[in-house]
């Protein structure tokens, strides 16, 4: 071969070689801009929603981009679409035309997502507006705020329009209500707020209290949302149709990604914190860590998203708990607490067997326990196994298990129900108020499961060694012997100073029945009277 044919075909070797390069840096922009919904897909605007589209392009250009590169808008599917209220509606008004309302509802997205809704209708989601009777809410609408609006005690400079009551509902209203959900409400003609509960709507979400729909106040046919309650797109919002929940709390407005509802940090949003850390525990986890090293190749972006065919590079909260896998027929499920085996939220963990209404069963009786359980805790957990064994054999989910169930069961026993024991005795007996956290013991207690209790069984579950240890059960120890038993032996003692004998003994009876068990033993054995010979100190 002659030295300039070699030459020849060296040269249109390295071009095709070069070519090659710039195709698949090609190929992986597009799908990195396909992943990141930034795309300029094909889109339709309906003819319903020409109208908004162009007059929102100039107002708010940025939602309708959002719209443009959301599946909605591929399929046609526009503005009035979502937003289309009926005749009736308590929150709808005209709007150049179009009978539309502002909030969007689970109602709503039902029309077109009637499994995705029902699905979610039953989950512990939904039910997030309950908050609003919980003692986490007295913390926030009594302990760091009032509920009664009070007058400012010295001005603010530059403000002189804040001289009016301060709203003690501030903070529950823009903390613990941003994720949980809060009574969308409407304001009213004599100064007080309209929400469902005053419109009592029927099963089609149509108000039947007419007397509270013409007290609705209104801006040239508008009906105001009341300010303290909306914007808010919290899990378990309590809508003015009835329905609960919010979709926006994952699926974003306006462009509904799906890619983003499958991350982490969508999640993160209100998984976070001092007492429910599993944004923070995911990150430490190995799942975590390979997550945040593969995240360029989960091919989030896909239509389906099922792991073991889309995907296998690592598990996001959302492989967990709700998106398909090969080894469940590719179902999706909108309800979390399907693939949940122990709810570690209240002071004592408790296994998920649940009723019809997918309420945790708390009956004893084995015979009328069985009666009824309608989902088994054992089937959640069959549901999570199956996603587990796309990574791991079955021998080393089986022993995952058995670890997680030692450290539950270990921590309801030696503090949860022991700790829970001690707190109705002191109520039992009267030695403690009426009024939630006026006393010492009520904040440790409150600490000791609320905060410390569950980022251990949280860390746990989803293997964060730390968050289990040191963030977890050493916090739980340290709180349990260093603060909480001697304030309720202080308790005990002043109670007998104050000739209150019978109430003391029972009380004291209680917790030396619990510390004389053989886990506890250690603390206390060289205090107790006639300990290495001496009378011994009670502490």
């Amino acid at each position: 071969m002659r030295l300039e044919t070699k030459r020849i075909i060296i040269g249109i070797l390295g071009g095709l070689f070069l070519l090659s390069l710039v195709l698949v840096q090609w190929m992986e922009v597009l799908r990195k801009k396909s992943e990141g919904d930034r795309m300029g897909a094909h889109y339709v605007v309906p003819a319903s929603s020409k109208q908004c589209v162009e007059c929102h392009q100039q107002t708010t250009p940025a939602i309708v981009e959002h719209w443009k590169g959301s599946t909605h808008a591929r399929k046609a599917i526009g503005c009035v679409e979502c937003h289309q209220a009926e005749k009736g509606d308590a929150d709808g008004f005209d709007h150049y035309g179009a009978l539309i309302a502002t909030v969007v509802t689970p109602l709503d997205c039902r029309r077109c997502h009637r499994k995705e809704a029902d699905q979610f209708a039953r989950s512990h989601h939904a039910a997030g507006g309950n908050i609003l009777h919980s003692l986490d809410n007295t913390l926030a609408e009594t302990v760091e705020g009032s509920r009664v609006p009070f007058n400012p005690h010295s001005p603010t400079p530059g403000r002189d329009d804040l001289k009016g009551p301060v709203n003690g509902m501030a903070s529950a209203l823009s903390g613990c209500q941003q994720c949980h959900g809060t009574k969308v409400a409407l304001r009213s003609t004599d100064g007080k707020m309209i929400t469902f509960e005053d419109l009592k709507p029927d099963e089609n979400g149509k108000p039947t209290n007419q007397e509270a729909v013409a007290r609705i106040m209104k801006d040239k046919g508008r009906p105001l949302l009341h300010p303290s309650t909306y914007p808010n797109h919290g899990i378990g919002r309590l809508n003015l149709d009835g329905s609960r929940g919010s979709c926006s709390a994952c699926h974003s407005r306006h462009d509904f990604s799906a890619r983003r509802a499958r991350q982490p940090e969508n999640c993160g949003n209100c998984h976070l914190g001092p007492d429910h850390p599993q944004k923070e525990i995911y990150e430490e986890s190995k799942h975590g860590v390979a997550f945040r090293d593969l995240k360029d190749f989960m091919n989030l972006g896909s239509e389906r998203w099922v792991l073991g065919k889309d995907y296998s590079q690592a598990p996001t909260c959302a492989t967990c708990h709700m998106s398909a896998n090969t080894r469940n027929g590719g179902e999706i499920t909108h309800d979390p607490g399907e693939r949940i085996s122990w709810t570690n939220r209240p002071p004592v963990s408790l296994w998920m067997d649940t009723d019809e209404n997918h309420n945790v069963v708390t009956e004893t009786d084995p015979v009328k326990r069985a009666a009824l359980i309608k989902d088994t805790g054992q089937a959640k957990r069959t549901r999570m196994k199956s996603v587990c064994s796309h990574c791991h054999t079955g021998d080393y989910i089986d022993a995952f298990y058995k670890q997680y169930d030692d450290f539950i069961v270990l921590y309801n026993e030696k503090f949860a129900k022991p700790g829970q024991s001690i707190m109705k005795a002191l109520r039992e007996q009267q030695l403690l108020t009426k009024t939630e956290f006026d006393e010492e013991i009520e904040w440790t207690w409150f600490y000791l499961w609320h905060h410390e209790g569950r980022r251990a069984r949280h860390g746990v579950s989803m293997m964060a060694p730390d968050y289990t240890h040191w963030h977890g059960m050493f916090e739980v120890a340290d709180r349990f012997y260093m603060k909480f038993i001697p304030q309720a032996r202080e308790i005990v003692h002043h109670a007998e100073s104050n000739g209150m004998d019978a109430q003391a003994k029972a009380v004291r009876n209680v917790i030396d029945g619990i510390l004389n068990r053989p886990e506890h033993t250690w603390f206390d054995k060289e205090r107790r009277p006639g300990a290495n010979g001496s009378k011994g100190k009670v502490r």
